[in-house]
């Protein structure tokens, strides 16, 4: 008979140390970084491997629930900003999302 008041005694400690505990932080989302357009001038003046690049493809709903969409080609200074880029064009246009993983060069 002993085991069985064991039980539940254990199952209220666990649910009152589990209720004590702090919630686990989450990560804070990436600072919004703004790509450079990806120019001949640009190739021109940096280093190809000091640039990092991406495309993205998505689409919104837009106003009266029209579908938007974008394709867009950006260039960046590091792989960090190329990947916080990622993260933001991929929240503010969530639907059809299609995109390649930063690529150290240019496009082109």
């Amino acid at each position: 008979m002993k085991h069985r008041s064991a039980l539940p005694i254990a199952l209220c400690a666990a649910l009152a140390a589990a209720s004590v505990m702090p919630p686990v932080a989450s990560a804070a989302p990436p600072p919004r970084v703004k790509g450079m357009i990806c120019s001949k001038s640009l190739k021109a003046s940096a280093a190809k491997k000091s640039i990092w690049w991406t495309n993205f493809q998505g689409a919104r709903k837009g106003f009266f629930d029209q579908r938007e969409t974008t394709m867009m080609v950006r260039c960046f200074r590091s792989q960090a900003d190329c990947k916080a880029w990622l993260y933001w064009a991929q929240t503010d246009w969530p639907d059809w999302n299609q995109w390649l993983p930063c690529k150290r060069g240019f496009p082109y």
